[in-house]
């Protein structure tokens, strides 16, 4: 198994391709490590594709008026690392983050990969629920919240069930089996229908 390069002698083609676009529901760029909070990460992990924090990048429009970002370095040691892992602990419940060390010569700075959660939904340490929107990150609603958790919870239990499912194989249970795949898929359909309902 190959071990993945966390530090960079330059810049990754994964931080190239965030730098030429906007703030948006995938990255979102910050000047210091100190401005990350654990809203940003809740906000990440609760969104369907996750995203990126770039740390000592600011957001400036290139000539045609567009946002781009232009890395401007920040600090990177042990401290700063520490500070983030810090503040993705602090969630409930807590965040995967990878973080990654990029170089532009003279100015290094962070890129904090935060896949989708797979323990949704996520909040802060005060019960802040929050979703990464189009380049900000938005507080949960009541129904948006009750949506992501029946989500997760229905696609949880079907994923349990397709793997007890594919080992029992003992004919003599296939009966029994047929009659909770029908009461299966009525959950499913009665789900479907709150979730329309929600939408």
């Amino acid at each position: 198994m190959t071990k993945e390069k966390k530090v960079f002698d330059g810049i990754s083609d994964r931080a190239n391709q965030l730098l030429i676009g906007d703030e948006n529901h995938h990255v979102d760029f910050k000047r210091s490590p100190k401005g990350v909070t654990s809203e940003d990460m809740v906000a990440f992990a609760n969104s369907e594709h996750g995203g990126t924090l770039l740390l000592g990048v600011d957001e400036e429009k290139d000539e045609i008026g567009r946002q781009t970002g232009q890395i401007v370095g920040c600090e990177v040691s042990d401290d700063m690392k520490l500070l983030l892992t810090s503040r993705a602990f602090s969630c409930f419940p807590p965040v995967d983050i990878s973080i990654y060390i990029e170089n532009n010569a003279t100015l290094p700075f962070y890129r904090v990969e935060i896949p989708s959660g797979k323990n949704k939904p996520y909040c802060t340490s005060g019960g802040t629920y929050k979703i990464r929107d189009d380049g900000r990150n938005k507080v949960l609603r009541p129904n948006e919240l009750l949506t992501l958790f029946i989500h997760h919870e229905s696609a949880d239990f079907f994923k349990r069930f397709k793997e007890v499912s594919e080992y029992t194989h003992d004919p003599r249970h296939s009966e029994d089996m047929e009659k909770v795949k029908q009461e299966i898929a009525m959950l499913q359909k009665k789900v479907d229908e709150i979730l329309g309902r929600l939408s």
